[in-house]
């Protein structure tokens, strides 16, 4: 395990939550010395948006240590990391949440991303009630019974054990989305049916070690960026 009062991570993302979150969220639960590195989009005169404070500036820099760059990144040890997954696994070895079980973590974080894939394509489309109701009535639970049989199968609180590992970070994030995703829409909480799931999701977030991330400044970002038709705005969570 890493040393998580050693150099300064820096996580570099858009000014937003989206997949940073977890990633911040795994720093602030081992109080590791960090540093959040955000960029902002911004109204072009005549449409579109501007994102010349990543492409611009920093982009260009971090690309001569890995032609790879892109965002999210970290920036550790001399090293500059890219690829989501890729992230979550370095920064579990780094902090000790990989649960000794890299093969789990990484199913599990692949799986993870195919649900935030399928619903960012519905976030970042054209508003649309049946394509949300579609989203929260079938695609959603099928993701979300795959995780309940896991955690059953399991036995456990967290999806590797009893206390959280890299996967419970980005499974908790993608859980409050959908539950502010179903809040706004005036739908019910999908967890009625997953009670794995929705132990999870109370435990992590109930966690001293997340208190201050939570009443912090890094929760009240949008979930998504300013052209999303979900989440470009702030929206108050549980």
């Amino acid at each position: 395990m890493g040393d998580s009062k050693g150099e300064t991570i820096t996580v570099g993302y858009w000014h937003i939550r989206g997949l940073a979150a977890p990633l911040r969220m795994m720093c602030s639960f081992k109080s590791a010395k960090w540093e959040n590195k955000t960029y902002e989009l911004s109204a072009k005169e005549g449409g579109g948006w501007d994102a010349s404070s990543w492409f611009g500036k920093d982009k260009p820099e971090l690309k001569k240590k890995n032609p790879l760059i892109n965002l999210p990144y970290v920036v550790h040890k001399g090293k500059v990391v890219t690829q989501t997954n890729a992230i979550f696994m370095y920064l579990a070895k780094e902090l000790g949440l990989d649960g000794g079980d890299t093969t789990g973590c990484n199913q599990l974080l692949c799986e993870i991303m195919d649900l935030r894939n399928s619903s960012v394509k519905l976030f970042y489309g054209a508003k649309d009630e049946d394509a949300t109701a579609s989203h929260l009535g079938s695609t959603v639970p099928k993701h979300f019974k795959k995780f309940e049989e896991w955690i059953s199968a399991k036995k456990s609180t967290y999806l590797l054990g009893e206390e959280p590992t890299v996967p419970d970070f980005h499974m908790w994030e993608m859980i409050d989305q959908h539950e502010i995703l179903a809040s706004a829409n005036n739908k019910e909480s999908l967890l009625k049916d997953y009670p794995g799931l929705a132990k999870l999701y109370t435990s992590l977030r109930g966690r001293a070690e997340l208190k201050g991330y939570f009443e912090g400044e890094l929760y009240k970002l949008p979930i998504n960026n300013k052209m999303a038709s979900f989440g470009a705005k702030y929206i108050a969570g549980k």
